[in-house]
């Protein structure tokens, strides 16, 4: 009888700890919803009288440093009251430790956020909760889920840059296909994952002709190296004349305020993809704290940091990018601007992984 007693508590206390969370989560986002009934000004003083009581916010975020670092100095010059923690978590390895903290009931996180390619493991695995954040009338529809479940604050483009040095700009590859012509041959740097380059290919003109396209970039001596930021450095000292995939941004950066000679071409159409998307945790121990992140992520103020760190571009309506060579690309109506989000990754992130991998890592060319 003692026995059975012992045995009922401690599944009792088991079933309370595996949906403690889910009520935890449930609360919280029947929190936020009565919050967000309130007229503006009200609205705000709430979250942020109930964010100085929480005291504390931990973000997870797959950004570049610069990025992560500049949103973090705005926004605690805007609430000094909140602690606020970063940590950046990128790529694979940091999804499976999201959702390994997930699943043991031990994720740190207040605001999560991942690549365009990851989201649809968060949302499966039940990691993010509902939030209806009223910035989202500033973004088109496919920059938010319509679940609230996360929210996307800027994009990336892909372009083909050179070093000016060595190469005319009368003489540079305009298009991907250009830099199959032999006479860049062994002088071509390529990321060891250029997702963004393969994805839109796979989207545009399907996974053969992607991995032909590959195949050929790499018999023609594309040297693999990992890191978009490593790519533009090797550019800048000579060490390769063009890199086939890099961020519009760095190569500004690099170019006014290292004083590299470098230059870059927007081919048409441009790959890119949706940023960082993110959303707040189902567990969340400061739900009004990560609303206030996520409000101000989404906000003009966001913006800003964005543009100041140099990393991606803003998708806020009316919002400008940081380089005006960046502006003049993404205004320019004639650029068609292949961008892409997490629809079609189920079909294609398998197959678009093991490809970079077979022909750009393994060599695997003919």
């Amino acid at each position: 009888m003692k026995l059975s007693i012992f045995v009922i508590l401690v599944w009792g206390v088991f079933l309370a700890a595996i949906t403690a969370p889910r009520v935890h989560g449930a609360t919280a986002e029947s929190a936020r919803a009565e919050i967000n009934k309130l007229p503006v000004k009200e609205r705000q003083r709430r979250l942020e009288e109930g964010a100085k009581k929480e005291g504390n916010l931990v973000v997870y975020s797959n950004q570049g440093v610069e990025t992560i670092q500049e949103y973090a100095h705005a926004f605690r010059k805007k609430y000094p009251t909140i602690k606020l923690e970063t940590a950046r978590l990128q790529g694979a390895k940091g999804l499976d430790r999201i959702l390994l903290e997930h699943r043991v009931g031990k994720l740190s996180a207040d605001v999560v956020g991942v690549d365009f390619d990851n989201i649809g493991e968060l949302v499966k695995a039940g990691v993010l909760a509902r939030y209806d954040s009223p910035e989202k009338k500033n973004f088109s529809s496919s920059f938010w889920d319509k679940d609230g479940r996360w929210y996307v604050a800027d994009y990336t483009l892909v372009v083909i840059a050179y070093n000016t040095d060595l190469v005319k700009a009368g003489d540079a590859p305009k298009s991907f296909q250009d830099l199959l012509n032999p006479k860049w041959k062994n002088d071509i740097s390529i990321d060891t994952e250029p997702e963004q380059l393969v994805f839109a290919m796979m989207m545009e003109s399907g996974e053969a002709k992607t991995a032909e396209y590959l195949k050929a970039l790499m018999r023609n001596g594309a040297v693999p190296r990992r890191g978009h930021t490593l790519q533009v450095q090797l550019l800048c000292s000579g060490e390769t004349k063009i890199a086939a995939e890099v961020y519009p941004p760095r190569v500004m950066q690099m170019k006014y305020e290292k004083k590299c000679p470098i230059a870059m071409v927007f081919p048409n159409p441009t790959p890119g993809s949706l940023g960082s998307h993110t959303g707040i945790a189902r567990t969340a121990k400061n739900p009004h704290a990560a609303a206030l992140y996520l409000d101000f992520m989404l906000s003009e103020e966001g913006v800003v940091a964005l543009v100041k760190s140099g990393g991606t571009i803003p998708a806020r309506n009316g919002s400008k990018a940081g380089w005006q060579e960046i502006l003049n690309a993404v205004e320019n109506k004639k650029l068609r601007k292949v961008l892409i989000g997490h629809e079609k990754m189920a079909e294609l992130k398998d197959k678009g992984f093991k490809m970079m991998d077979d022909i750009i890592v393994r060599k695997q060319i003919k």
